[in-house]
């Protein structure tokens, strides 16, 4: 686990063989598929990212993921100290896959909560490929850009304010496959 001024990141969270079951269980039990209509888009209604998203509920996954989560909330409190609220069951997380053939990425954006009352806070992103892809670098913009490189290790985590301009740059080779989680509260004051 370490540090940047602007995000948090740690290796190693997962083994190949608990990505691997991971992996096995959210193709066989996700909740549906991103619909076209729910996808970002820029404004003039083109499609911002051409990768495939899965949505499947916190409680579903929680099993494999719930002590990172809950490093996560230990390490906004010291560090970030957002008002946010339990990661509660029934909340969707995205299993995204970035497949190189069809140079699958997701250009800049911000993530942010439909819901009127609450803000996402932080996004976490879990590295949940199976082998070494190449391209697919996740980015953050500041006043210039910066690559994480953090986050291209299998099994990695990286955890970041979720208002911070990202993108995931095209994949050249292989499947780039993570797991985003969205850790909310009220709004911002």
């Amino acid at each position: 686990m370490s540090r940047n001024p602007y995000y948090w990141w740690w290796t190693d969270v997962l083994t190949l063989k608990t990505i691997k079951n991971i992996n096995k269980f959210i193709v066989k039990n996700y909740d549906e598929v991103e619909k076209k209509e729910s996808k970002a888009t820029y404004s003039d209604g083109s499609l911002r990212k051409n990768n495939q998203t899965f949505l499947i509920r916190y409680e579903k996954i929680k099993k494999y993921i719930a002590p990172l989560v809950e490093e996560c909330m230990f390490r906004n409190k010291g560090s970030f100290g957002y008002d946010i609220g339990p990661l509660l069951n029934r909340v969707g997380c995205n299993y995204n896959i970035y497949d190189s053939k069809n140079s699958a990425n997701y250009d800049w954006h911000v993530d942010y909560s439909p819901n009127l009352y609450e803000d996402i806070k932080l996004t976490v992103i879990i590295n949940l490929s199976e082998e070494v892809y190449e391209g697919g670098d996740f980015q953050i913009q500041m006043t210039n850009e910066i690559v994480i490189p953090e986050l291209k290790k299998i099994g990695s985590m990286i955890m970041f304010p979720s208002f911070i301009r990202h993108k995931v740059d095209p994949v050249i080779k292989g499947l780039r496959k993570n797991l985003t989680l969205f850790l909310a509260g009220p709004n911002f004051k």
